[in-house]
């Protein structure tokens, strides 16, 4: 049985926290689905100032089948240690992989922010956006993980391995407009 190559990208610059145990939830039920999962995060640089991405992250995206993204909101959007990361990736990278979308934010007014800006990004690459991004509201994870939230997690993982299953590793077309014209 070939297992799905799931990547998780935790996309913040911040230590581990409630996004982190988000995507943890996640990765482990993945891995109950036999999933082969692998998690890659911004790396800080030898001063401890800078955060950067290594080559192994970017490796490990294009071989994967599907990608999960943790995300925090910030200032309405994405950080920018993240559309660092879409930025250096080649857009075969993310081309017909199935891309699920963790948030976490402060108030509920935030939902579409990081939605709409990662949703555009994708469908640059090609990308197919798994419908629906699991949005979490901060103050809700303060005690631990909600019945109501782990349910939305694993529905989450669950379409996103479902979408790679279905696809097989084909590739869908016509090609996104960077591939034709060479971006």
């Amino acid at each position: 049985m070939n297992h799905i190559k799931l990547v998780t990208i935790y996309g913040s610059p911040t230590p581990p926290g409630r996004l982190a145990s988000v995507l943890n939830v996640a990765e482990k039920y993945a891995v109950g689905q036999s999933a082969q999962v692998k998690r890659t995060g911004p790396s800080l640089d030898e001063s401890g100032k800078f955060f950067f991405w290594q080559e192994d992250s970017l490796r490990l995206i294009e071989e994967a089948d599907a990608i999960l993204i943790a995300s925090p909101v910030f200032r309405g959007s994405i950080p920018a240690i993240l559309k660092e990361l879409l930025d250096l990736l080649p857009v075969q990278a993310l081309r017909s992989k199935p891309v699920g979308l963790y948030v976490v934010g402060n108030a509920a007014e935030h939902y579409l922010g990081v939605e709409r800006h990662i949703t555009d990004i994708l469908t640059w690459f090609g990308a197919l956006y798994v419908p629906a991004t699991c949005y979490i509201t901060a103050p809700t994870l303060n005690d631990g993980i909600p019945a109501n939230v782990m349910s939305q997690i694993v529905q989450l993982v669950d379409s996103t391995l479902i979408l790679s299953k279905s696809l097989g590793g084909k590739i869908l077309g016509p090609p996104p407009l960077a591939e034709v014209h060479g971006r």
